[in-house]
Parts: C-alpha cells; structure tokens; sequence
C-alpha cells in the first residue's frame, strides 16, 4: 500500500512538473514575442523619424522663434542708438 501511495505521488509530482513547464513555456513564448513586436514598433518609429525629419519640427514654434528679435540684441540696438 505504501509502495502504490510512492509511485501516485511520483507519477502526479512529473506530471505536474510537466505541466508546468508547458505552463512556464508559454508564458516565455508569449513574453518573447510582444518584446519583438514592441522592438518592431520602435525601430519602424525610427526609422520613420530619420526618413521623414520634417516631422521632429515644428514649422510654427520655427517660424516664431525666428521672427522675433533677440530680447538682448533689440535692447543693444536701442542703446546705440
């Protein structure tokens, strides 16, 4: 009797040990492929940012800080003057 309750407990313990690897498995599988669809999704965004600059800037904070004088070199000029 103690010999069968031995070899229960073995057969259950590998077979829970095998279902938990299949368990961690897929967790690693799953965890492994959302990590190269984000590094997909990063190097796409990239590579789209050094392909197309125009869109790092934008044309209206450009064109203001342009078109504005320089605070120190508009108070130069009226005390030269």
């Amino acid at each position: 009797m103690l010999y069968l309750l031995k070899v229960d407990a073995l057969v259950a313990a590998v077979g829970f040990a095998c279902a938990g690897m299949v368990i961690v498995t897929l967790f690693v599988w799953h965890e492994a492929k959302a990590y190269v669809a984000a590094r997909h999704r990063i190097y796409k965004r990239l590579s789209s940012l050094i392909t197309q600059p125009q869109r790092l800037a934008n044309p209206l904070a450009i064109s203001r800080t342009f078109s504005r004088p320089d605070s120190r070199a508009h108070f130069t000029l009226q005390k030269i003057q």
